[in-house]
């Protein structure tokens, strides 16, 4: 068996090069973090935004996508990823608005939605916007708004958590999850 042994050297220039290579190296990574620092400077912070409560899904575009940016965790997410109780928290959210809308008498049999809804950390809800599906009851949006308000003012999500979250879901009414005997005719 021969064994072959490789014997690296550098000559002076060689040495001269690699030490070039690496003072290069070590510039670039300085000046790529300097832009990164000053490029975080001069990105304003995100200011408290100019929405109403509740909102059609389509108005106030330009913020609706800055919300994003506040709202990036989902609700799964808070959940520790578990799906059933993430849909469980929201089936329970739309039973207890619907329980809110018996007690106060507001109608919301038949009515369809797409909802996204954006909560703090204390689980209360900042900002619900929504779209009324093609096969909902016809009902005045403006009525609606001033009910989900009048909802999001009281409602607290129950989970614990230090994050804000979103969510994106659809809602008809009524839930299977209301008792028959609290339901509206």
């Amino acid at each position: 068996m021969k064994q072959f042994v490789v014997h690296l050297t550098l000559s002076q220039s060689g040495c001269r090069s690699m030490i070039r290579i690496l003072v290069a190296t070590f510039l670039f990574s300085g000046i790529c973090s300097v832009n990164a620092q000053q490029l975080n400077e001069s990105v304003p912070p995100l200011r408290e935004l100019d929405l109403p409560k509740v909102f059609l899904i389509g108005e106030y575009e330009d913020q609706y996508g800055l919300l994003y940016e506040v709202y990036h965790d989902l609700l799964l997410s808070v959940c520790h990823d578990d799906m059933n109780l993430a849909f469980d928290k929201w089936m329970h959210m739309l039973a207890d608005m619907e329980a809110y809308a018996n007690d106060i008498d507001f109608n919301l049999n038949g009515v369809k939605v797409w909802l996204k809804v954006f909560w703090d950390e204390d689980g209360s809800i900042r900002y619900l916007s929504y779209y009324l599906k093609p096969n909902s009851l016809n009902i005045n949006t403006s009525e609606l708004s001033a009910f989900f308000t009048s909802f999001i003012n009281r409602y607290q999500m129950p989970i614990e958590t230090n994050l804000k979250y979103t969510h994106n879901g659809s809602a008809q009414f009524p839930t299977s999850l209301t008792p028959m005997e609290t339901r509206r005719n």
